[in-house]
């Protein structure tokens, strides 16, 4: 590892897991919004996910290249959701950026989407304004956590957004690729779909650890709307039945089985408390006003939209009807 000093970052933590593995995790209010890693493979430096913005990439790019003294030679992206995947834009063409073929579609798909908002900024502007008054009467610490994140990361975007070129991956994974190193060797795979379309990980077996993506939101609030709930359970527990001790999550804290379990937890419980309300013949309204029991409780700060969108992706899913939906 370079001696060199590294400047702390405004918008990620680095957690040391060994020699040569670094997780980043991000940090509140800074323009991360999501976890990321860097691996040292001995003769090259492979990168896992980008963060939301180009400026959080930029200082993931930079301090990688001062932690190992030379280019990242790959950036390996989890799945499709913007927020491990925007900041990809920092990094040179030096850098081979891998992504699974299912996940490379959607990222060209969401990124026509966001190209397409940043045209009206006059919308982002009223938005912003929105949440900015919101705030001002919000009681609930909850949602104050909501709001505050939101307006630290709408504007973010918005700095970025006359000048943001969207880079997709430059080759996608079928499967599984290994990264042979002389230090440590790297797998990328595909676990297929769980949390959204394709979920990838990077596996390190030698040093058990595994960067999992949102696979894992650990003393978190996961994030289930695109999921297969049932998949997504076996996603975790590939995990749960793995020599892996170290898991480095999408978002939240590094963790392990513990973790795991907690988070499969947070699945029966959610569940079990919406099929209730559907089971009485009860409205999304009903179900959405359920409260859960401790620790997940807690969850729930800075994450009550996320806590609505899991709430009536299982209403539907359990077989509760929402009026104007098929």
């Amino acid at each position: 590892m370079s001696q060199k000093q590294v400047r702390e970052s405004k918008h990620f933590d680095l957690i040391p897991l060994c020699d040569g593995v670094v997780a980043c995790i991000h940090k509140a209010g800074g323009a991360a919004s999501s976890n990321a890693g860097i691996i040292d493979l001995g003769d090259r430096t492979l990168v896992v996910d980008a963060f939301n913005t180009v400026a959080a990439g930029r200082d993931l790019r930079a301090t990688a290249e001062a932690l190992f003294d030379r280019p990242v030679s790959a950036l390996a992206l989890t799945h499709w959701h913007d927020d491990h995947w925007i900041g990809a834009s920092a990094f040179g063409a030096e850098t081979l950026f891998l992504a699974s073929e299912p996940t490379r579609a959607a990222c060209l798909e969401a990124a026509a989407e966001l190209v397409k908002s940043y045209e009206d900024r006059a919308a982002w502007d009223a938005e912003l304004a929105k949440m900015e008054a919101q705030l001002e009467t919000e009681t609930d610490e909850r949602k104050q956590i909501g709001l505050s994140n939101g307006i630290s990361r709408t504007r973010y975007a918005m700095a970025e957004m006359a000048n943001l070129k969207p880079r997709f991956a430059d080759a996608a994974l079928s499967g599984a690729i290994t990264f042979h190193g002389a230090k440590r060797t790297a797998e990328v795979r595909s676990l297929g779909r769980g949390h959204c379309a394709d979920d990838v990980v990077v596996l390190l077996s030698q040093d058990g650890i595994a960067f999992v993506g949102d696979i894992g939101f650990f003393d978190t609030q996961p994030f289930m709307a695109y999921c297969d709930l049932d998949l997504y359970r076996k996603e975790l527990r590939f995990f749960l039945d793995s020599d892996f001790r170290t898991l480095v999550p999408g978002h939240g804290v590094v963790g392990g089985k513990p973790e795991v379990e907690q988070e499969l937890a947070y699945f029966d419980v959610l569940e079990d408390l919406v099929g209730q309300v559907v089971k009485k013949g009860g409205s999304l309204e009903d179900a959405s006003q359920i409260v859960l029991p401790p620790p997940f409780d807690r969850w729930l700060f800075g994450g009550m939209n996320r806590f609505a969108m899991n709430v009536r992706y299982l209403y539907k899913h359990l077989g509760g009807e929402i009026p104007g939906e098929s």
